[in-house]
């Protein structure tokens, strides 16, 4: 009697481990199908539109930096030239989506 629980239990045991494996098998993550087929393309037909300079400019002067030039769209953001609080020349990038101020870099 106590033999045929020892079995059954190591068999459950046994099956319940199998299942557990099953869950564990690596996926293939690069947007392919299981048959290796290319997965079905998926098009955004939509374009953020980019900030107007009025937004920029104010968003300088929040900051107490006076405008040189127009922006300028450089490589996915905003290029201005300014002046700092400071008096220096610098340009300043600004993120064309939401018109924050990202950061400046000195001439």
């Amino acid at each position: 009697m106590i033999g045929t629980k020892i079995l059954l239990a190591a068999a459950a045991l046994a099956v319940s481990s199998l299942a557990g494996t099953a869950n564990a098998a690596p996926w293939d993550h690069n947007g392919n199908r299981f048959d290796h087929r290319p997965a079905p393309v998926v098009r955004h037909e939509f374009h953020r539109p980019y900030v107007e300079h009025v937004r920029i400019t104010d968003t300088l002067r929040f900051r107490h930096y006076r405008g040189i030039g127009d922006p300028t769209f450089v490589r996915g953001h905003y290029v201005v030239r300014t002046i700092n609080p400071f008096g220096r020349t610098v340009f300043v990038e600004v993120d064309p989506y939401s018109g924050a101020f990202i950061g400046e870099f000195r001439i």
